[in-house]
C-alpha cells in the first residue's frame, strides 16, 4: 500500500515544476483536494478487464454522486472449456470524499454497512483516472445521481 500512496501524476509533477520555474505560487493540498472533488463529483468511472485466453472478464462501474453518495457495481464471469463457468454481480453503496494525506490525494469511503477505507487517486498519462491501482475511464456528469 505504501508504494501506491507515493505515486504521483506525471502531469501534476510537470505542472508543479513549471509553476516553480515561472515563479507562480505553489499549489496547496487544499486546492488539489478541491480540484479532485470538482472533477469527480457527478462522474461515472468505468473499468473493464478481460482475457480471451482464460475466458474471464469483469466490468466495474463507480458512480460518484454530487450528493457525496456512491454506487459501486461489479460484474464478473469466467469459464473453462468443457469444465465449468460462473458469474457474479455485486453492488456496494455509501458515501465518499476526497482528502489529502501527505503528498497523496485519497478518495475515502464509508459503505452503508459501516466499512470504511480509502484509495490513492491520480491522473494517468492517457487521461484515465487511477483509483487504488485500477485504471478508470471517466465520464464527467455521467453518474446520473
Amino acid at each position: 500500500m505504501q508504494k501506491i500512496l507515493m505515486r504521483r501524476s506525471p502531469a501534476l509533477l510537470l505542472f508543479l515544476l513549471v509553476g516553480l520555474a515561472f515563479g507562480t505560487k505553489a499549489v496547496s493540498a487544499d486546492s488539489l483536494v478541491e480540484e479532485w472533488e470538482a472533477g469527480l463529483r457527478g462522474a461515472l468511472l468505468t473499468s473493464y478487464s478481460g482475457s480471451v485466453i482464460s475466458s474471464n472478464s469483469s466490468l466495474t462501474t463507480l458512480r460518484l454522486c454530487r450528493s457525496g453518495r456512491f454506487r459501486l457495481e461489479r460484474e464478473a464471469s469466467w469459464s473453462a472449456d468443457g469444465a465449468a463457468a460462473g458469474a457474479s454481480q455485486s453492488v456496494v453503496t455509501g458515501t465518499w470524499d476526497v482528502v489529502a494525506q501527505g503528498p497523496s490525494i485519497i478518495v475515502t469511503y464509508v459503505t452503508d454497512s459501516g466499512e470504511s477505507g480509502g484509495y490513492p487517486v491520480y491522473l494517468q498519462n492517457d487521461g484515465r483516472v487511477n483509483l487504488g491501482g485500477v485504471s478508470y475511464a471517466v465520464q464527467r456528469g455521467g453518474a446520473g445521481c
